[in-house]
């Protein structure tokens, strides 16, 4: 790595859609990774899009934690099933904030937790994220197949995206 991070090309923040889009509201994250980069492909603020990589990902827990290697910050966009909020209801919040088993890729049953596989990686050298925000889009119709949003997730998808947005200009250092 360069001694001056201003003479490293490589991006320092990472946007990761979760989810799986052949499963309804389950896609929600790879909606709004979508259209977040669309938007700084268009000409957003040249500045946030040369500094951001946009990814969609199926995966998480450790294969998660290895996307994330190499980065300053991230931000994760996932479907949460926390069942006791509003369908379509968005929140931003430090992934430390984040309640266990609520983003089904942020903490998967097949795989260590992202939170677990995070504390691995860092015992074991890795050079991840100091900071890492979610964003999380209630759902409910997350095991559907089927490629449609249900309505309430559909509406939320801009939402989402603002908030995404909203994270980016604000730069790792004020989230």
């Amino acid at each position: 790595m360069p001694a001056n991070p201003v003479d490293d090309p490589r991006p320092r923040t990472i946007v990761i859609g979760l989810g799986n889009p052949m499963l309804g509201d389950d896609g929600v994250g790879w909606r709004v990774a979508e259209e977040v980069a669309r938007r700084l492909e268009s000409g957003g603020d040249v500045a946030v899009a040369g500094a951001v990589d946009v990814l969609q990902l199926g995966v998480g827990g450790l294969r998660l934690m290895e996307c994330l290697t190499g980065y300053e910050s991230a931000i994760l966009i996932d479907a949460a099933e926390f069942g006791d909020r509003p369908i379509g209801e968005v929140r931003t919040c430090p992934f430390e904030d984040l309640e266990d088993r609520g983003a089904g890729h942020l903490d998967s049953a097949h795989d260590a937790s992202l939170r677990n596989a995070l504390v691995l990686g860092r015992r074991l050298g890795a050079e991840l994220p100091d900071r890492i925000e979610t964003v999380t889009i209630e759902a409910r119709s997350t095991d559907v197949f089927g490629e449609e949003l249900s309505p309430k997730v559909q509406v939320a998808v801009p939402v989402a995206v603002a908030a995404v947005m909203a994270l980016l200009e604000a730069g790792p250092a004020e989230r």
